[in-house]
């Protein structure tokens, strides 16, 4: 009876993950009956008929899709991540991989991935990698579309999509997940959204193995403690380091040294926020003429110039961002001199405090 029950709820999903593990039980004493019901289910096949099935779902009112799809093919970027957050993000992508072989040994995939950290560390684009890699199309909750002033349709609506995913191969991420699933002893929510976290839990619970959900939160405090538990991995992405920001500077054309000296005094700044200035001082050269790398050096020198800085300390600051411009296109520590009238002393003062950040942030 329960394999029909899961035909019906899952589309199939369930119910093929059921014939695999009755298949791997009875591998040892009945080998002709496992092989003809390992027979009987693929993933290939089951996502290429499922992936048809239906569309994506959209508002009963406003008619709007309730999700963002983008193909698998989409253009992506590796994310920078940590040593512990990739080798989680790679453990995943395995495990996807192997899908099959891990089915017909009676086990499951990871099926969920929750994220949480500040914004702009890479949370959006890892979800975006990991459809890239597993060549599923990353479909997206629409917050704005789904959340509803009528009561009951909000939950309906996420319903929908988790539905919905869990029968047409994906990988679903449910970012700004604080909004959905926050904690049920919040006063300041209505019972609709209580209700709707306890279904969002079951449904993660027995979430099909065919896509992956993966939740993204800038605020993990916020979501409901039984939440966490849910998820198969969770990962939680801190703030880049000096080798991260450096490792992006360089991968958008910033020259190796200016690179280190600029991740060197940008602590605490993101990702997004670094990607955004490299982009703005691009724009600088065209429109106001500007070299390149003295507008990004301007741009390092305004976010790490902090109000309880010393006079003296911030003019160490600007004089050291300089001397790394000068030294990255080529020029000697005395030519670097001459242009900025300042001693030769004082260049190689500054390239060797260059240096001493650079092996403390690595």
């Amino acid at each position: 009876m329960s394999l029909f029950q899961d035909a019906v709820k899952v589309g199939g999903a369930a119910l093929e993950m059921r014939v695999r593990r009755f298949a791997s039980l009875i591998r040892a004493t009945d080998p002709e009956l496992a092989q003809a019901a390992a027979s009987c289910v693929g993933a290939g096949a089951t996502r290429s008929l499922l992936s048809t099935m239906r569309t994506p779902p959209v508002d009963g009112d406003t008619k709007l899709p309730l999700v963002r799809v983008e193909p698998a093919d989409t253009p992506r970027q590796e994310p920078l991540l940590g040593t512990i957050e990739r080798t989680e993000i790679q453990r995943v992508i395995r495990e996807r991989q192997a899908t099959d072989r891990l089915m017909e040994a009676g086990y499951t995939p990871v099926r969920s991935v929750l994220m949480s950290g500040p914004p702009g560390v890479g949370k959006t684009m890892t979800a975006g990698w990991l459809a890239k890699q597993l060549d599923l199309p990353l479909v997206t909750l629409d917050l704005a579309s789904v959340m509803s002033s009528y009561l009951g349709k909000t939950g309906a609506n996420v319903r929908a999509v988790l539905n919905h995913a869990q029968t047409h191969p994906c990988v679903l991420l449910l970012d700004e997940f604080d909004s959905i699933a926050k904690r049920r002893d919040d006063d300041s929510d209505v019972g609709e959204l209580k209700r709707l976290v306890t279904v969002i839990l079951q449904t993660i619970d027995d979430w099909s193995p065919l896509s992956l959900l993966v939740a993204a939160t800038n605020h993990g405090e916020l979501l409901d403690p039984a939440v966490w538990r849910r998820f198969d991995v969770t990962l939680n992405f801190s703030l880049p380091g000096h080798a991260q920001r450096a490792q992006l500077l360089r991968a958008h054309g910033v020259g190796e040294e200016l690179a280190d000296g600029i991740g060197a005094v940008t602590e605490g700044q993101t990702f997004s926020v670094i990607f955004r200035a490299v982009e703005s001082a691009r724009k600088q050269t065209i429109l106001e003429d500007k070299p390149f790398d003295e507008a990004l050096a301007a741009w390092a020198l305004s976010v790490t110039a902090k109000p309880a800085q010393s006079a003296s300390q911030y003019e160490r600051q600007r004089r050291d961002l300089q001397v790394l411009v000068h030294h990255g296109r080529q020029m000697s520590a005395r030519e670097i001199a001459e242009v900025m009238d300042i001693s030769h002393t004082t260049v190689i003062r500054s390239l060797n405090r260059f240096h001493r950040s650079v092996n403390v942030g690595t």
